[in-house]
């Protein structure tokens, strides 16, 4: 997959910015004129895209500045402090506005509005579309997901302009309190956006988890590496749009010193290929587990299934041992009438049992029910 190009994705969003203060200096001139509280919330609306438009261009500049000294992994987090303050200060305007929507619900002013007012506002809706589908072609053309949220950013934008252009008709024939309603509407619209983004930004900076797709993505590229035995401790740190991987395999003890590295080393070249992020791969030696510890492991869970009804029988006993850890994976079947908090006790009970006896570092209990095989009659 090809790493992303900056250079149409800047085009667009500088185009994006001046189309939108455009838009946003002659709706307030409308809304002032006018005196109508729903154009003035479609010009808020319209800046919040630009606003926007600002965090992507500004996420892309920083994205290409080399890591330093003191920030070796790159400056891609300056994006989510931006953003954040940029949200924080939507969501100021947003709670302003509707503040004074209500307060013109129930005292409504004179708005007056005519026909080219409602013309420039469509104008404005179907603009607003055009933007969103040129730049969502962009966003693919240039595998620049950023972009993509940019281009959503149009289309809620055309959606408020189409609605407000709609109900400015209801304002020319006396319906004042539209005007206002709709100002209260697309001010929560602006507050929802502001608040969902700000916490995405949020939790950006404190370091948000990978996404399941990504660690099973980095999960299936190891394991499609011959002598891979086992895939643990994935870790994936953001940094804007860099992501930082690490992860350990298991391989038996048997490989050479340089198999074991031209391993590693191709694991960590497909991630980066497949435009996942930088990545560390830790080598751990996997040794098969001695035939007399594994005896003695159902030993001891068969004698468990003397002392306890509940308990029927085990399977698929598996003992995984690593540089840094042993773990021991088996499956439990109980009666199938046993409650699932007496399942949770003996299942505790009996991990805690082995990992103190023979020094696992982590015991996996899989519980099923047991099901009585009747034969047929003849």
């Amino acid at each position: 997959m090809k790493r992303n190009n900056h250079s149409l994705p800047l085009q667009i969003s500088w185009f994006s910015i001046v189309v939108n203060i455009f838009l946003v200096a002659v709706k307030f001139l409308l809304g002032v004129l006018s005196n109508s509280i729903s154009i003035l919330s479609d010009a808020v609306h319209s800046l919040s895209d630009a606003c926007t438009t600002g965090v992507v261009i500004f996420s892309l500049h920083a994205s290409k500045k080399p890591p330093d000294r003191i920030h070796p992994f790159g400056h891609g987090r300056a994006e989510d402090i931006g953003g954040l303050i940029l949200s924080i200060l939507l969501l100021l305007a947003g709670i302003n506005f509707l503040k004074d929507s209500i307060v013109r619900l129930f005292f409504p002013l004179p708005v007056e509005v005519n026909i080219l007012f409602i013309g420039f506002i469509l104008g404005a809706a179907l603009l607003k579309l055009l933007l969103g589908i040129f730049t969502q072609r962009i966003s693919k053309k240039a595998n620049c997901p950023l972009l993509e949220t940019d281009a959503f950013h149009h289309y809620s934008d055309c959606v408020t302009s189409f609605a407000v252009a709609g109900g400015l008709l209801f304002v020319k024939r006396g319906s004042l309190y539209i005007d206002s309603l709709l100002g209260a509407i697309i001010s929560l619209v602006i507050i929802f956006w502001a608040q969902k983004t700000a916490r995405q930004f949020i939790n950006n900076l404190i370091g948000r988890g990978p996404s399941l797709f990504l660690r099973e993505r980095i999960r299936e590229i190891a394991y499609s590496f011959q002598f891979v035995e086992g895939v643990h401790d994935i870790e994936v740190h953001s940094y804007g749009k860099n992501n930082i991987i690490s992860l350990h395999i298991e391989l038996d003890s048997s490989l050479s010193l340089e198999e074991a590295h031209s391993i590693a080393d191709s694991i960590e070249k497909r991630v980066y290929s497949e435009n996942l992020g930088r990545c560390i791969v830790h080598v751990d030696l996997r040794r098969s587990a001695k035939p007399i510890e594994k005896k003695k492991i159902e030993k001891l869970i068969k004698r468990l299934k003397m002392l306890t009804k509940s308990v029927k029988d085990f399977h698929g006993v598996e003992i995984i041992t690593t540089e840094e850890r042993s773990i021991l994976n088996f499956h439990l079947l109980l009666d199938k009438s046993t409650s699932l908090e007496k399942s949770h006790v003996i299942s505790h009970r009996l991990s805690s049992l082995l990992q103190k006896k023979f020094n696992f570092s982590q015991v996996n209990i899989h519980i099923e029910p047991y099901e009585r095989k009747v034969e047929s009659s003849k």
